[in-house]
């Protein structure tokens, strides 16, 4: 094996597994859905590699539809990378071996998946403004 970076590992599930963004990004597909419906098409194969985790993501404040993210096992992630069938396919698979290589040998750390906050807050924001601006104009008796 060549001298490949890593992937970054999430454990869903009690199970370590791959974010499909980055892997995407890895593959260097143009778009996130690209590989995303490569994933759909294949979801009866991917699922003898065992349980496809996804986690569902809300729409964003600004607008836009809620979206399905997928998080990969090992085989899962290799069985994708060799569909999508990219120039970069190989070196994928590699980093994809190395990272669980590590992570079974002890050499690398979870990294549990952060929860996007910033619609939550950008909600909280506009609460406070609106709350502001009626207070602001209200008549006291």
């Amino acid at each position: 094996m060549t001298n490949t970076p890593s992937v970054t590992l999430h454990m869903i599930n009690d199970e370590m597994r791959i974010h499909d963004l980055e892997l995407a990004a890895r593959l260097r597909c143009s778009k996130r859905i690209k590989l995303r419906d490569l994933i759909k098409r294949h979801v009866n194969e991917l699922a003898a590699y065992g349980f496809l985790a996804t986690v569902e993501k809300a729409s964003e404040v600004d607008g836009g539809r809620p979206s399905e993210e997928f998080f990969l096992n090992e085989g899962q992630a290799i069985r994708i990378a060799v569909l999508a069938d990219v120039l970069d396919t190989q070196t994928v698979c590699e980093m994809v071996v190395k990272a669980y290589a590590d992570y079974r040998r002890g050499l690398t750390s979870i990294t549990a998946p952060t929860p996007d906050l910033a619609p939550v807050l950008s909600i909280l924001q506009q609460m406070a403004e609106t709350l502001a601006h009626l207070t602001k104009h209200m008549v006291s008796r």
